[in-house]
């Protein structure tokens, strides 16, 4: 990576693109974290195909988010059926027949888990997306410190991963949720998803950080736990970092 890049939101993206593609596939799978429970039933087929996802090279992976983040150029409005939305990734994802196999192994395996190990699943899933996202965003407050960081960038970036962190903790968990909740739990991945693919399709210049930066707009519809900074603030952000 030139070192002009390091401190850029690009450069951060690109050394983590990997980190992206398996939140994609977490979100679209959460049973692709469950790895060790399914191990313990002895599903053979259903582990290998979690191993195959996952374990993809790096070719292949960026081929695949290049194709998925064909569903996020136009940017969507708020409460716009994001349960919809990742229906519509999960097609799109199997339409490439590598993946179409591999995804309805593990959808099938998920339906016969009882409810208790559905959630243990879900949230087994939502710990590893914060793990995975919480690295992002320690590198990127690492980033801010060097004199050539792109201070705009690096905390626009670093909004919307804050952003997909609140929404994401906010997904209900429990063995028996009631049907607004298990609609909670859908809007909430399928609006996640989306997300990370904004974030990937800003890495790949499909998008504007204007565009990227519209999107934390739209946590109204999420209530939030905590608020972001506003664009009116980051002035003081670059006097506290510089640039």
């Amino acid at each position: 990576m030139p070192i002009r890049e390091y401190a850029t939101g690009h450069g951060v993206l690109n050394d983590y693109s990997s980190e992206l593609y398996r939140d994609t596939m977490r979100l679209c799978r959460p049973i692709i974290s469950g790895e060790r429970i399914i191990k313990h039933t002895r599903a053979g087929i259903t582990v290998r195909s979690i191993d195959r996802i996952l374990n993809l090279s790096y070719s292949e992976q960026d081929d695949l988010l290049n194709f998925l983040t064909e569903l996020v150029i136009d940017r969507r409005e708020e409460n716009k059926d994001w349960d919809k939305f990742m229906q519509s990734l999960i097609d799109k994802i199997m339409s490439k027949p590598k993946f179409k196999t591999h995804f309805n192994a593990l959808d099938s395996y998920f339906k016969k888990l009882n409810s208790t190990e559905r959630m243990q699943v879900l949230s087994l899933s939502i710990n590893k997306l914060n793990c995975g996202i919480e690295s992002i965003r320690r590198e990127i407050n690492s980033r801010l410190w060097n004199r050539t960081a792109n201070v705009q960038e690096l905390m626009i970036i670093d909004q919307v991963l804050y952003f997909f962190q609140n929404v994401i903790n906010s997904v209900p968990l429990g063995k028996k949720l009631k049907k607004s909740e298990k609609e909670q739990v859908n809007e909430k991945m399928g609006f996640s998803g989306y997300l990370i693919l904004r974030l990937e399709a800003y890495r790949r210049g499909k998008i504007s950080l204007d565009d990227l930066n519209e999107d934390l707009s739209l946590s109204r519809g999420f209530k939030p736990n905590e608020k972001y900074i506003k664009p009116s603030e980051y002035e003081l952000a670059f006097e506290i970092f510089g640039g």
